[in-house]
C-alpha cells in the first residue's frame, strides 16, 4: 500500500501540470493566436525546432545559426508575415520552408588544383534579415 502511494504522489503532480500543446495549428488558427497573444507554446515549438537544425543540420558559421538571429519576436513576426500570404500553409511547414532558403549548402571543389593543394572553399553568403524575406 506505501509503494502505490509513493508511485501516485510521484505520478500525479506531473499529469496535474502539463498542458496541451497545440503544435499542429494552421496560419490561419496562428494569426488569431498572435492576436489573442496566446501564442507562446507554439513560438517555443519552433524555436525547438530551429534549434535541433542549427544543432545537428546547420554548416554555416552564423553564430545565430541558420536565421541569423535568436530573436523571438523577429520569428513570430516573420511567421506573420508569411501566414497572412500563405493562408492554407502552417508554422512548422513554414519555417521547414524558410530554413531550406537559408540553409548553407557546402558544395565540393569543383577542380582540384594541380599543386595537390585543396582548393580554396567558397564564402557563406551573406543572408539577408529574417523579415526581409518571405
Amino acid at each position: 500500500m506505501r509503494k502505490i502511494l509513493l508511485l501516485a504522489t510521484l505520478v500525479i503532480p506531473g499529469y496535474l501540470s502539463a498542458e496541451s500543446l497545440n503544435v499542429s495549428m494552421n496560419c490561419p488558427e496562428w494569426v488569431q493566436a498572435r492576436q489573442q497573444n496566446d501564442y507562446q507554446n507554439a513560438l517555443s515549438w519552433l524555436q525547438g525546432y530551429i534549434s535541433a537544425y542549427n544543432e545537428y543540420e546547420y554548416a554555416g558559421k552564423d553564430p545565430d545559426g541558420v536565421l541569423g538571429t535568436k530573436d523571438a519576436d523577429a520569428v513570430a513576426q516573420w511567421m506573420d508575415n508569411y501566414c497572412k500570404q500563405n493562408e492554407s500553409s502552417n508554422p512548422q511547414e513554414a519555417i521547414a520552408n524558410l530554413i531550406e532558403k537559408r540553409q548553407h549548402v557546402k558544395n565540393a571543389c569543383p577542380v582540384r588544383k594541380q599543386s595537390g593543394r585543396p582548393c580554396i572553399p567558397e564564402e557563406e553568403p551573406e543572408k539577408p534579415a529574417i523579415n526581409e524575406e518571405q
